[in-house]
């Protein structure tokens, strides 16, 4: 629940939630025990990038262990494992799958095909293993031009994909522009991003600030993310996830007008009318939906 000084559910996780997705290499089994204690809603093992060819099976190995042995609470964790169009992404999926993860996160995705194929290669391990079939969740990296041109098929393409995460690096690498610190060279691939998350009903949630030692630069990532309509950011350092998990937080003020929406448009029903007013303002079915989400958010409402 909100606290009165306009932040939201305080420092922990919140499940259900997207505020925040930290990635922690695949290969540091130090750093990833200490993400089960920190304040992330999502920490994201990462055994793609940033790991070297030469060690991705051993992180693998050692993922699939921490998996089985930590205990992340109230966290959902999801694994961003290798290309499924490389043998070593399919022996991610075969070695994780049947480790009850919550979660598989696929890079580099460009098209509705990708997610496709990996939710048939995840039912069938579900299938082989005993698994509810469908309970491991999709994500999928928007992280080049085709993968934003076609970021709206791709977000209807499969009810198992959850979100879709935008990033950024690789996006300006292969659109081959210069990104500076208002990221105005990102407002279209980031505003499409998220119209495709709403169109499909999937969270969309933001790039990583990659500037580990500017919280002001973060805040305003973070800011502009939300007001784009972003259920979250990524993160890269710890040290980011308080900033992000206040901005992409619901406030005391939110809650109070959601509230207030319902109210009165239960009012008016019961006049039988289908709208009303709230300070001077037209107010109806719209309305009610953003209301509903903010209690949702807040835990206030349920499903």
């Amino acid at each position: 629940m909100a606290t009165a000084g306009g932040g939201g559910f305080g420092p922990g996780a919140i499940p259900g939630l997207r505020r925040s997705a930290l990635y922690v290499p695949g290969d540091n089994p130090r750093m990833i025990e200490k993400a089960s204690t920190l304040p992330a809603d999502m920490v994201i093992l990462n055994l793609e990038d940033g790991v070297a060819d030469s060690r991705k099976a051993e992180a693998r190995a050692g993922v699939a262990r921490a998996l089985g042995a930590i205990d992340f609470g109230p966290r959902e964790v999801v694994v961003r494992i290798n290309s499924l169009s490389s043998a070593t992404g399919v022996e991610d999926l075969r070695a994780l799958v049947p480790c009850r993860l919550c979660g598989i996160c696929l890079p580099k995705v460009e098209e509705a095909s990708e997610i496709l194929h990996a939710d048939a290669l995840i039912g069938e391990l579900e299938s082989k293993h005993g698994l509810a079939v469908g309970g491991v969740r999709l994500h999928a990296m928007i992280e080049s031009a085709a993968g934003v041109v076609n970021a709206a098929a791709i977000a209807r393409s499969s009810r198992r994909l959850s979100s879709l995460m935008f990033g950024s690096a690789d996006y300006a690498k292969d659109v081959r522009c210069q990104v500076g610190p208002e990221r105005t060279e990102l407002w279209l691939a980031l505003q499409m991003v998220v119209l495709a998350a709403r169109a499909g009903g999937i969270d969309a949630l933001d790039a990583p600030c990659f500037d580990v030692r500017n919280p002001e630069l973060l805040s305003r990532e973070a800011l502009q993310a939300r007001r784009l309509g972003f259920d979250g950011k990524s993160a890269i350092h710890p040290g980011q996830l308080d900033i992000i998990n206040r901005i992409f937080d619901v406030t005391e003020e939110e809650i109070r007008w959601a509230r207030t929406v319902l109210a009165e448009l239960a009012g008016a029903e019961s006049a039988g009318r289908g709208l009303t007013t709230l300070d001077g303002r037209l107010i109806e079915n719209p309305h009610r939906i953003a209301a509903e989400r903010i209690l949702r958010r807040c835990g206030e409402l349920r499903s």
